[in-house]
């Protein structure tokens, strides 16, 4: 496949101009109501002048620094029901379009909300939607920097980003986290969107896409990075202290691959270049340090975007500069998918993917579930499938088309109360919890 630098894109999507970025300009953008101590600012500002060695710092977490951020809607909270279990002991909040009452819960779900940590808060779209977004988008795309704002900056060292319908995995996350700084801006994730043309020059867009611009973490090594290699088929990544276009477009091999002047990039986030939200992202404090909550409210009303995850990394861009950075392990090695593997190749779901040549490589939770439980069981899980399971971040059960999955009736300790339609999305989130704990037990592997 060859790059495209020129999109005449078949959404028809008229994008705001972007505005250029600088790292002082980043710094100086600190502020709003979230608060703005000179801690934090000395912190950012702090990582021009560390060496690569103080960049290797330790860093070590646990569930008390995460911060579960979750977009939802009233008639879908048997969703948010379901992912009790593996949000188990960390603090959650959940957007949603009005405020919770029990008449909008489903049966006995607010005597639950504090044993599971749970906050909501209410954020209305008084956009009319353009022909591209779908309900509830942008509370999808605002939805972290809500959870900020009303958590507060002292809550949390990182956020973890998804749509009701996704599974994170938290070992997984804490143990991906491990040795690298909060304080460091970061948006992070493997599953990216990227547009490029086939063979035949058709338009294709794909996630997740190993061609598409990111950064790797701040002073990231092991044993196969060190070597120098390169994965084939993949952008060549640069180490981002942050992740900025200037280090993506200037990183050496990278010079004129986006124009003289790094012009592509410039305007290329939201085009089909954006993380993938069902995938989901985990977003560092450091990044949340850079943005204001006067400026995200006022920045959605601005005109016309795309999905929520395209929106939320245009924002981020726009107002910080700073673009995906992939967790490492996985890029340097093509048998690893951190945020939502899959095996069942390209696949096209829907309307929403026949209509834009949308093809999603991930999305294969019974793909996951059944490795799991053949990996407990002792089955067929070669060592590279067994790496895989090892290196879950998250999953994507996207729920609208969750009715082939099958409910185990042997699952007795599973419980759903809400439309019958989503029982099967439901299942998948105490599914998977199940099996991947058994499995971390059965692999001796930490239990935060």
């Amino acid at each position: 496949m060859r790059l495209r630098q020129t999109l005449s894109h078949n959404f028809g999507l008229v994008l705001l101009l972007f505005s250029v970025v600088d790292i002082g300009s980043v710094s100086a953008s600190w502020g709003g109501d979230w608060g703005k101590s000179q801690e934090s600012q000395l912190a950012f500002e702090d990582f021009h002048s560390k060496n690569r060695s103080n960049r290797s710092e330790a860093f070590k977490y646990t569930k008390d620094d995460l911060l579960i951020a979750i977009p939802g809607q009233t008639e879908r909270l048997s969703l948010v029901e379901a992912s009790r279990p593996w949000r188990r002991g960390v603090n959650t909040f959940v957007a949603l379009e009005k405020p919770l009452t029990e008449d909008s819960a489903p049966e006995g779900f607010l005597s639950k909300t504090a044993e599971h940590k749970e906050h909501f808060g209410t954020y209305q779209d008084p956009r009319s939607k353009n022909e591209w977004e779908k309900a509830g988008d942008l509370r999808a795309s605002i939805a972290p920097f809500l959870a900020a704002k009303e958590m507060g900056l002292d809550s949390f060292k990182w956020v973890l980003y998804g749509d009701d319908d996704t599974v994170f995995f938290v070992d997984g996350a804490l143990d991906m986290l491990e040795n690298l700084d909060y304080n460091m801006p970061y948006l992070l994730s493997d599953d990216v969107w990227f547009v490029e043309d086939d063979a035949q020059g058709k338009q294709i867009n794909t996630h997740p896409n190993r061609r598409a611009p990111r950064c790797l973490p701040c002073g990231y090594h092991d044993e196969i990075a060190d070597t120098g290699y390169i994965p084939w088929g993949s952008f060549k990544a640069p180490e981002g202290c942050p992740c900025t276009y200037e280090t993506i477009c200037k990183a050496p091999g990278n010079e004129g691959y986006f124009g003289q002047n790094c012009e592509w990039l410039k305007v290329h986030p939201g085009l089909w270049y954006f993380i993938h939200g069902g995938a989901g992202a985990i977003m560092s404090l450091g990044l949340f340090r850079l943005i204001s909550w006067d400026r995200v409210d006022g920045y959605f009303m601005r005109g016309s975007f795309a999905s929520g995850d395209s929106m939320l990394t245009v924002a981020i861009y726009e107002m910080t500069g700073i673009l995906p950075t992939d967790p490492g392990y996985g890029y340097y090695r093509d048998h690893v998918q951190m945020f939502d593997p899959g095996w069942k190749g390209y696949q096209t779901k829907g309307p929403e993917d026949w209509n834009f040549d949308v093809f999603d490589k991930g999305n294969d939770p019974e793909g996951v579930l059944q490795r799991l439980q053949t990996a407990v069981h002792g089955g067929d899980c070669d060592s590279e499938c067994d790496d895989q399971l090892q290196h879950l971040v998250s999953v994507h059960i996207r729920s609208r088309y969750s009715q082939e999955y099958a409910v185990n009736a042997n699952d007795t300790d599973f419980r759903h109360v809400g439309p019958e339609h989503h029982r099967p999305a439901s299942y998948m989130h105490f599914a998977l919890d199940k099996w991947y704990m058994k499995f971390r037990k059965a692999r001796g592997l930490a239990a935060y």
